[in-house]
């Protein structure tokens, strides 16, 4: 049995706007669940496994929980009109049907979960896991979030390779959030952007039970690029993350002669990642330095110019 999140967040289509709550509410009742073709994770969808509705868009919730009664399958055309209810907005190529339907109330809120939450690694900006159609859980999540139970603290763990500063730890967790939002300004050394597939981008993009931090395509030869930050993570660990993810890419995204190949974004280049990468053709390392300059405050301004910068550099 496989565990899966299905996300469900307000759309504009038919020259309306389908609320979250109400679209939930409306696939609940005729028990199905609309899916891309190419939506990520559709092909493992299995008769058995259990879902758990995710809704944004103001909400913020899970609010339900489903078994799924059949696998991923292409709708007829009579199937299609009959999930459609005549809007183009309802009808799927592609979809599961829904049994032992749980419709919460109250829903639970995410933020009370959050801590305990495996697949979320970066807490302070948890949003960017929660987008897209499907994203497969730890059964251990899915029990976090579907038990009654109080929440426990996260442990951090106190190994040698994994103890960082606290000014370094805040730093870290703000760099994924800088380098989404100056992805045009940051040289990666390739001309890369965001991969999209339907509603999923390439930030957090879901690998199985995993999330990748950015899968990007290189715009001049058409190769995938998984992009992987160095958080507190042992370079041997975060070396073998990398290369985990060019493997599953390799095997559920990449099209025939398509390449993959990885980025690990990191402070510093210690010898054990310089090691770890040394005999692989399709890693490469980029570092990135911080310069914070002080601007003089000039009499009649009531806001300083940021002038924070990130620069990467191989």
């Amino acid at each position: 049995m496989n565990y899966w999140l299905f996300i469900v967040t307000q759309k504009k289509s038919d020259g309306r706007t389908f609320a979250a709550d109400a679209v939930l509410n409306q696939r609940l009742a005729d028990k199905f669940w609309g899916l891309g073709e190419r939506t990520p994770n559709r092909r493992h969808l299995q008769k058995g496994d259990r879902a758990i509705f995710y809704v944004g868009t103001g909400f913020s919730t899970f609010a339900a929980c489903v078994t799924l009664s059949s696998e991923a399958f292409e709708l007829s055309e009579e199937q299609k009109d009959k999930y459609g209810h005549g809007l183009d907005f309802y009808r799927a190529e592609y979809g599961v049907t829904l049994d032992d339907i749980q419709l919460w109330e109250p829903p639970r809120l995410v933020k009370e979960v959050i801590p305990s939450l495996r697949f979320i690694e970066n807490k302070q900006n948890w949003g960017a896991y929660f987008q897209g159609g499907v994203r497969q859980l730890s059964e251990d999540d899915f029990r976090a979030i579907t038990e009654n139970r109080a929440i426990a603290a996260v442990q951090i763990s106190k190994t040698e390779d994994a103890i960082i500063s606290e000014s370094q730890f805040a730093l870290e967790a703000h760099l994924e959030e800088f380098i989404d939002k100056n992805w045009k300004h940051i040289d990666f050394g390739a001309n890369l952007t965001k991969y999209q597939v339907d509603d999923q981008g390439g930030r957090q993009f879901p690998a199985g039970p995993w999330s990748i931090d950015f899968l990007c395509v290189d715009k001049a030869n058409d190769d995938l690029v998984v992009i992987e930050l160095k958080r507190g993570k042992s370079s041997d660990s975060t070396v073998g993350q990398v290369l985990r993810y060019i493997g599953w890419v390799e095997e559920n995204v990449a099209k025939a002669g398509q390449q993959v190949r990885g980025i690990i974004i990191a402070q510093e280049a210690d010898d054990a990642l310089r090691y770890a990468v040394k005999g692989l053709k399709n890693v490469n390392v980029l570092t990135y330095k911080v310069d914070f300059r002080l601007s003089p405050f000039k009499s009649g301004k009531s806001l300083t110019q940021d002038t924070s910068r990130a620069r990467g550099s191989e």
